[in-house]
């Protein structure tokens, strides 16, 4: 099928029900709601087994307001609400932030100082979906006048213990949204005091589900591990085990991992030969080895060109 039909099939068949939702008895459209969800879900396959980028950066932004949307039909369901976290945190992670790395070099010598560039824009962007994902993975996570963003630290992992192996794509989505907000505002101490609660969220997805897309959460708390030199003692080679064990997963053919490890710990530790190494491996990777996530693996090798690049 070709790609770009294949694609838009996906919002094709969504997008009646759009306008059809909002129009229905309130009782009637929750119930509607809770089955557009189901399918929304499910048809997430269609995004992520692309292997176009373009294709998938084309239907990204489409998607994320129909599912919107749809969201205000039932703004208290808990499914549209997690989709809303990760569709928010993907776009700004595989297409954002792609697109603000695709801006440099900087303005060009000349122009006037001050003026905004393209990669202030995008990363602006970035920033904006990181947050917006991070405050539905909240909602999702929470429950009545338990909020996990408000509660005490010391509360919030007694608290994810009450989330099992189902809860893992809502837990990790949420975490990562937060933790790349957090990573992009690194000079807000009130923003950065949020980081034991992400520490936290991803803990739990390594108990529940430690296998979860690959191993994604172990690389993303060798991350974290990085970023924070309090955990790590000054240590950073500390955080080398979770990112092995991440990319050991699926045959190794989960290719995000290893840019994972490749930008936030090997470029972090200044190792620049196994930094280009391995960013030279995922660029000749085939992709299609892994068809259920033949997008970010196509993102994958797009990012390592990139670094390529700029490093």
């Amino acid at each position: 099928m070709n790609s770009n039909l294949k694609s838009f099939k996906f919002l094709i068949v969504v997008l009646p029900f759009t306008f059809l939702l909002l129009n229905l008895s309130c009782a009637v459209r929750h119930a509607a709601t809770a089955v557009t969800a189901d399918i929304l879900t499910k048809g997430m396959v269609e995004v992520e087994t692309e292997q176009d980028t373009f294709v998938a950066k084309e239907t990204a932004l489409p998607l994320l307001k129909i599912v919107e949307v749809l969201h205000m039909g039932n703004p208290a369901d808990k499914k549209f609400l997690g989709l809303l976290t990760k569709v928010y945190g993907n776009y700004a992670f595989g297409f954002a932030e792609l697109e603000a790395m695709k801006c440099h070099p900087p303005l060009p010598s000349g122009e006037r100082a001050g003026v905004r560039g393209c990669s202030d824009d995008w990363t602006a962007r970035a920033k904006r979906f990181y947050f917006k994902g991070m405050n539905y993975g909240i909602k999702t996570l929470s429950s009545g006048s338990t909020n996990i963003a408000n509660m005490p630290i010391s509360k919030v992992e007694k608290y994810l213990k009450g989330y099992s192996k189902t809860a893992a794509a809502d837990l990790f989505w949420t975490a990562f949204a937060w933790g790349s907000y957090i990573n992009m505002n690194r000079d807000d101490i009130a923003v950065t005091a949020d980081l034991p609660r992400v520490q936290a969220l991803v803990d739990r997805v390594i108990a529940v589900d430690p296998e979860f897309m690959c191993g994604v959460a172990h690389a993303f708390k060798g991350a974290l591990l990085v970023a924070n030199p309090f955990l790590t003692g000054s240590k950073p080679e500390t955080a080398k085990p979770y990112f092995e064990k991440a990319i050991g997963m699926c045959d190794g053919n989960f290719l995000m991992t290893k840019v994972m490890y490749a930008e936030w710990y090997q470029k972090a530790v200044g190792d620049k030969a196994g930094f280009k190494k391995t960013l030279d491996d995922v660029i000749a990777a085939d992709g299609s080895k892994l068809p259920p996530h033949r997008l970010a693996n196509e993102l994958a090798k797009e990012r390592a060109a990139l670094l390529m690049k700029l490093k």
